[in-house]
């Protein structure tokens, strides 16, 4: 990779992580995935909430905070788009907008709001002797009283309380502290963050996570990424993936059965070429 800067983002990084493979199909040899509708339910959602902290008025929101959590929630519920959604978009505003009028009923006013709301940041820094730039974007970062730093990341799946979602959300977390840390952005560069935390809207209702950063899983993100840097630094250029490894043959049919929207390109993955018939003999 002389002379070359690769470029990374947590959704990359998440992406190898979790197999490099379909990082190598997707991120080098550039096949793209098809938008699903859970990808366009999430930028609607998302969209809808960054217009929300654009949009509402702290000072006449607590002025109505004497009449009840209800009165508030009214207020927040307003700033669901008037759109034709047909992806459960309402579902998901609205459990987002009821814990955050709880939140608001609960707080001082003047740290309700975030700091930053959806802003992208990059960094260009150093891992083992290779330059990498990394890139992202944070949904919202809030400070309190004591200028201690919370970045918060909004998810529109269902929450899943398992060790491997726990660590897969602190590792994402971690990549934002990092970036955030190592960027050059004129406000937030070099600002260490002290809380992160996530809400999932979807399943039944909404899991709203926060804790401190935690150190381990930073370590673990650099050790993805440094193990992302080895294998391009090996990769000699072509549509040969062999030095991204393969997902064990094991978890075929419950990882990339499902989940996978490129398995089509994978060496792996051969179910996707067999007809019907054969699948149920096999099955």
């Amino acid at each position: 990779m002389k002379g070359i800067i690769p470029r990374v983002s947590k959704s990359s990084l998440g992406q190898g992580s979790f197999c490099w493979q379909q990082y190598f199909i997707k991120y080098v040899l550039g096949v793209r995935e098809p938008e699903n509708d859970n990808m366009r339910r999430g930028t609607n959602v998302h969209n809808a909430v960054e217009d929300f902290y654009r949009n509402v008025s702290v000072s006449y929101a607590a002025s109505m905070r004497s009449y009840g959590f209800d009165t508030v929630l009214k207020y927040f519920l307003e700033f669901i788009p008037d759109e034709p959604y047909t992806l459960g978009e309402e579902k998901h505003l609205t459990r987002f907008f009821t814990a955050e009028a709880h939140r608001f009923m609960g707080c001082e006013t003047d740290f309700f709001l975030p700091i930053v709301n959806e802003v992208s940041l990059d960094a260009v820094v150093e891992i083992d002797g290779q330059l990498v730039h990394l890139t992202g974007i944070v949904d919202r970062m809030f400070a309190d009283e004591e200028g201690r730093c919370h970045i918060h990341e909004l998810k529109t799946g269902a929450w899943k309380d398992k060790p491997k979602k726990w660590k897969s959300m602190r590792e994402e977390m971690a990549y934002y502290a990092y970036l955030i840390k190592k960027s050059d952005h004129e406000t937030l560069g070099g600002l260490d963050v002290e809380y992160w935390g996530w809400d999932h809207t979807g399943g039944e209702g909404l899991f709203r996570g926060r804790e401190g950063v935690r150190t381990q899983e930073i370590g673990s993100m650099l050790a993805n990424l440094r193990d992302l840097l080895s294998m391009h630094g090996k990769y000699k250029g072509g549509t040969d993936g062999y030095y991204f490894p393969l997902i064990d043959v094991g978890a075929t049919k419950y990882v990339c059965e499902p989940w996978c929207g490129v398995k089509g390109f994978c060496p792996r993955y051969e179910r996707v070429l067999m007809r019907h018939e054969d699948r149920e003999e096999e099955e």
